[in-house]
């Protein structure tokens, strides 16, 4: 479904080049739950960002569904087949949790109460209590940000899903969920979910775990 061949890919600053990735090779199939693991600065969102096509290889090239993310226009790329989670979650701040879960929906031109029926299934899907479905983000957990940010990947219907530290500002009991939550949507919506993760408990639930070391993945499990 997503293919890596030899993917390098070095950015520069003022004074030097880094190399954020070097030569990797990778097959990420449909449903199935990743965690890519390392230090920071090793190289785990520069991966993110290429198979979300918010970057471009510098050497090699990432397929989805052999097609050359190159060639894809991103906007298209992102509408029809990857949703990302973000650690900041990037909710609309004036919307409400129904709207922020409908947005995508709005996006591709959907009637709004058809959009707004899907967006109450998934947000009941993540279990967010009904009471919270018109709250405003800043009246909401983090945990339920969480839930809110995951319903509306669910309701755009992505058969990919990148997850950025998804648990990260989430207490044990709050992770576990979205893990759970994130294993459903793998296994029983075949989607391919990529998480990345310090958190050894994630990558225990995870299919495969990759870890990625200077740039290279040194390790699969």
């Amino acid at each position: 479904m997503i293919t890596l061949e030899n993917v390098s890919y070095t950015y520069s600053d003022k004074s030097r080049k880094t190399e954020a990735l070097c030569g990797v090779s990778y097959t990420f199939e449909e449903g199935r739950l990743y965690a890519i693991m390392g230090v920071s600065g090793s190289g785990k969102s520069t991966l993110l960002s290429l198979i979300a096509g918010l970057r471009m290889p510098t050497l090699g090239r990432v397929t989805i569904d052999g097609e050359d993310t190159a060639k894809i226009d991103a906007c298209r790329l992102r509408r029809d087949k990857i949703s990302v989670i973000y650690q900041e979650l990037n909710l609309f701040p004036l919307l409400k949790a129904e709207e922020n879960a409908a947005y995508p929906l709005t996006v591709k031109r959907m009637p709004r109460k058809e959009a707004e029926q899907r967006a109450r299934a998934c947000l009941e899907r993540v279990e967010l209590k009904p009471e919270l479905f018109g709250a405003l983000p800043k009246k909401l957990s983090g945990g339920e940000q969480q839930r809110v940010a995951i319903a509306r990947t669910l309701a755009a219907g992505s058969r990919i899903v990148l997850a950025d530290e998804p648990t990260g500002s989430l207490d044990k009991k709050n992770g576990d969920n979205i893990v759970e939550i994130l294993q459903r949507l793998a296994h029983e919506e075949k989607a391919c979910v990529i998480v990345v993760t310090h958190d050894p408990s994630v990558a225990q639930r995870a299919d495969e775990t990759l870890t990625i070391v200077d740039g290279t993945i040194e390790e699969k499990q």
